[in-house]
């Protein structure tokens, strides 16, 4: 009876890792396909497929990612440059995802009202500004905050930086970009991503 206690634990425990893995993966943010990237002023911008600690977020600087959200980890990003700061336009940054999206901005801290800032008028008309932050090696902005928006498959237009009455930032926004809540996953990808994820662990 006692072996049988115990083999049933060794099931749970089992079955317990193996839920928790595959909501690990859920939480994992989902890749978009990104094409036509285009910028207004031809600067070389780059989609880079995974976001993490250490990596390196613009195109003409060398700061790094500090921490960030832990269900973010991962995340596309358009890796934008800080030379285009006092950008403006309606659409400085477009380009085109294959499936229902949320698209999120890193937006400099000094660029908000708690630092005696103000975002232009597009990042809070129709964007929703969330409590995490990515802390990054610029001393002098030390976080971008997070504002993020669904969008429907198709082209995103994504407007200037310095767009009214933007005043207080000293950097550039990043851009970041993930599949929509209700994009369907194959049970077939989901299992196999779930069985490397499990062997993966060490």
């Amino acid at each position: 009876m006692y072996d049988r206690k115990v083999s049933s634990l060794v099931v749970v425990c089992f079955l317990g890792l193996f839920a928790f893995m595959v909501i690990g993966v859920d939480a994992a943010p989902k890749p978009v396909k990104i094409t036509d990237l285009k910028v207004a002023d031809k600067s070389p911008y780059e989609i880079g497929e995974g976001l993490k600690k250490g990596s390196k977020y613009y195109i003409d600087r060398d700061y790094t990612v500090l921490e960030m959200p832990a269900d973010m980890v991962g995340i596309q990003w358009i890796m934008t440059g800080n030379s285009q700061k006092k950008s403006t336009g309606k659409a400085f940054v477009t380009f085109t995802v294959d499936r229902p999206s949320i698209i999120w901005i890193g937006y400099d801290s000094r660029g908000n009202e708690a630092k005696k800032g103000v975002p232009p008028a597009w990042l809070t008309k129709d964007y929703k500004m969330i409590a995490g932050t990515i802390k990054v090696t610029d001393g002098n902005m030390d976080t971008f905050n997070l504002w993020k928006r669904s969008v429907s498959a198709g082209k995103v237009e994504i407007p200037g930086n310095a767009e009214p009455p933007a005043a207080g930032f000293g950097s550039n926004y990043l851009v970041l970009v993930e599949a929509g809540l209700n994009t369907a996953v194959s049970p077939k990808t989901k299992l196999s991503t779930t069985w490397s994820r499990i062997k993966s662990v060490k």
